[in-house]
């Protein structure tokens, strides 16, 4: 029977989730660019027609930027929470090896 290993490291989980926490910052740029550029468009969409696209516009990229912005940052806090779970473990493995070392 093959035996896996798995490994751990601690700093990753705080790189990865920092690197996510990034991302969502830049989501959330891209919204408010995107709402901005669409409240510009309205004084001249200002039909029935525009209002619709407006509201597709709307639908289809802010909704989705949101959704994925609520994702990134759930993957990040689990990122994290991970790491504090483990953090025990990462402390106990100092502790072993710095005793081998004495």
């Amino acid at each position: 029977m093959k035996h896996e290993v798995l490994l751990i490291d601690e700093e990753e989980f705080a790189i990865a989730a920092n690197s996510l926490n990034e991302l969502s910052q830049e989501i959330a740029a891209l919204d408010r660019d995107i709402r901005e550029m669409l409240d510009d468009l309205k004084a001249g969409f200002d039909t029935p027609a525009g209002r619709k696209f407006l509201q597709s516009c709307s639908d289809n990229l802010c909704t989705p930027l949101n959704q994925q912005a609520i994702v990134v940052n759930h993957l990040a806090d689990n990122l994290m929470t991970a790491r504090n779970i483990y953090a025990p473990v990462f402390d106990e493995y100092r502790s072993i090896v710095n005793k081998f070392n004495q």
